[in-house]
């Protein structure tokens, strides 16, 4: 077995051992972090980003609910970048644990959205995933595995990922925040105009990103 398929998989293992062993559905608890971070700020974003990396590494469905967790616990510009770049380099492990260990299992498993995935990435390579990170009909972590299959090169992996997941990366982090800031449940801070746009961004964000994955077609096609 080739030395990169025997160093992820011994990763993953790990990975799964620890989580068993160190008990680690309590990293998963938004208290925890908050409880940390009024000791140590730093140590607290070192420790969710491996969580967040760890999580997204082994395609686990988390990516969504860290993010708004971040923005809970970190604030908004500092959770949407420990999301973005955790998110984007998770991913890519994600896509090669399929290249190198579960290549057959993900085929067989998912063989319609193997045929769609690879279907519009030959037609429109990173500009697709691109799209897809936008508009996020293929769930993140099993989009992660399904480009594994694909010939894709993974800088244009990262590159794309990176760029597709800003905006609603940043949606979630700022919707994180808002919660974060409520102490009570009065009205006057369940309805506070920060949480009422972060809501409303939410529900507009599927219109919005596909003007802007519409606009972004007819730019490269001119």
């Amino acid at each position: 077995m080739p030395v990169k398929k025997i160093a992820l998989a011994a990763l993953l293992l790990t990975v799964i051992i620890l989580y068993f062993v160190g008990g680690g559905e309590k990293y998963l608890s938004i208290q925890l972090y908050q409880d940390l971070f009024e000791q140590s700020p730093i140590a607290t974003a070192v420790v969710f980003f491996i969580v967040f990396l760890l999580g997204t590494s082994c395609s686990l469905p988390v990516a969504g609910a860290l993010t708004v967790a971040s923005g809970i616990v970190f604030g908004a510009l500092t959770g949407f970048f420990i999301s973005l770049v955790a998110g984007t380099l998770g991913g890519t492990v994600a896509l090669y644990s399929t290249r190198f260990l579960f290549h057959d299992l993900i085929k067989r498993r998912f063989t319609a959205q193997v045929e769609v995935v690879n279907k519009g990435v030959e037609k429109e390579g990173a500009f697709y995933l691109f799209g897809l990170r936008m508009i996020p009909i293929i769930p993140f972590w099993l989009l992660n595995l399904l480009m594994g299959l694909t010939s894709m090169r993974v800088p244009v992996f990262m590159l794309a990922t990176w760029l597709g997941m800003v905006p609603v990366t940043l949606i979630l982090a700022y919707t994180g925040s808002q919660l974060g800031d409520i102490k009570t449940f009065s009205f006057a801070e369940i309805f506070s105009p920060g949480l009422i746009l972060a809501l409303a961004l939410l529900a507009t964000f599927p219109f919005l990103a596909k003007t802007i994955v519409k606009l972004t077609r007819r730019y490269a096609k001119s």
